[in-house]
């Protein structure tokens, strides 16, 4: 087992410190968070300033994280294995659909969109890769937790407060899909489904989203159908992947 340089890895640490607070952090309050002696995280915040990591706001003498690191995110979602396994099942589901189509993980209590696909359309839904937001904030976040075990899902549902959520969750769990007729801020209409692994695990949610004026009940059987088709080839396209090369 390779033991990871203590200096660096303090360094990493101060760098998610510095992330997760979401605004500039001075050094003695970073410091109290990470439990770090303030000469050590100075040292270290000086080294990831150096790299172009973090920048400092000579005002308030705080930090904040540079636009390098969503440089770096972005070509680290360019080229994540699954993301690319799973555009093609996107750009079918578009095809069927006439709508936006999404791939969500479950991160801590959000869901991330890792993949997206738009039709092409002047009007459309618009997700930018990478987003986040809560999972009970869009269906497909409700999707996927629909399909966690009991006690992951009331871990989830201690920590929201959305007062009808418990009951979005049983019909979703009951058909299967998550129905989002519009969106009260988005302005969008949102069904999914969630991607489950052959172990009967979730690995993700899939689904669409598109203007809420054309959310229409006569074609709702038909998306319906799109979504939980895609929600199966997503999850060959999974083990496909899971499986990795022939050798042999």
């Amino acid at each position: 087992m390779v033991k990871m340089d203590s200096t660096l890895l303090k360094g990493l640490t101060l760098l998610e410190a510095i992330v997760a607070e979401g605004h500039p952090i001075g050094i003695s309050a970073l410091a109290r968070r990470v439990d770090l002696p303030k000469s050590n995280v100075h040292r270290s915040i000086s080294a990831l300033r150096e790299g172009g990591y973090v920048n400092f706001d000579a005002e308030s003498r705080r930090y904040y994280p540079s636009l390098k690191l969503a440089q770096m995110g972005r070509r680290v979602n360019a080229g994540f294995p699954f993301r690319m396994a799973i555009l093609p099942v996107l750009r079918e589901l578009v095809a069927a659909t006439g709508e936006s189509a999404h791939f969500v993980l479950l991160d801590g209590d959000s869901v991330v969109f890792v993949a997206n696909a738009r039709p092409d359309t002047t009007v459309a839904s618009v997700i930018p890769d990478s987003l986040s937001l809560r999972w009970e904030d869009t269906a497909l976040g409700v999707a996927l937790v629909s399909a966690l075990p009991p006690e992951d899902r009331a871990r989830l549902l201690a920590r929201t407060e959305t007062p009808t959520i418990r009951d979005w969750l049983a019909r979703t769990e009951r058909d299967g899909i998550a129905q989002l007729p519009r969106h009260a801020t988005r302005r969008i209409f949102e069904l999914a489904a969630p991607v489950r692994s052959g172990w009967d695990t979730v690995i993700g949610a899939i689904g669409i989203t598109g203007p809420s004026m054309r959310f229409d009940d006569a074609k709702l059987p038909d998306r319906i159908s799109a979504v939980t088709s895609a929600a199966r080839i997503a999850f060959t396209a999974h083990e496909g992947l899971s499986a990795g090369p022939d050798h042999g």
